[in-house]
């Protein structure tokens, strides 16, 4: 979920549509041809390693902003049901402890 997140942020910033950061981490040769697009079209020669850590940075800029304007890891939290009542049809609940939680933002 993190990479999909990271990989979505920067994907996201360079106006593709967000749909392409799925096949971005589950085919080995779409990350390198998006990033050959953006070095094309910008006339720059970012590496895998650059874009990753722009969706890192943008992730934290995200994070900064919302805790400038009050949200703390107290607004990370899922309402308890989610805990408590299985969703069909695998019956599956959250079952992440507050500390993995906020463990996510350790990047």
């Amino acid at each position: 979920s993190r990479n999909l997140q990271i990989a979505t942020a920067a994907v996201d910033s360079t106006g593709m549509c967000i749909f392409v950061a799925f096949p971005a981490l589950d085919i080995p040769e779409c990350l390198p041809a998006l990033i050959d697009m953006i070095n094309a079209r910008f006339g720059i020669a970012l590496t895998g390693d650059d874009v990753t850590n722009l969706g890192k940075h943008i992730l934290k800029l995200e994070r900064q902003f919302n805790i400038e304007a009050g949200f703390s890891n107290v607004h990370d939290r899922l309402p308890d049901f989610f805990k408590t009542e299985p969703v069909a049809p695998h019956n599956a609940v959250w079952d992440f402890t507050d500390a993995e939680i906020d463990e996510f933002w350790n990047f």
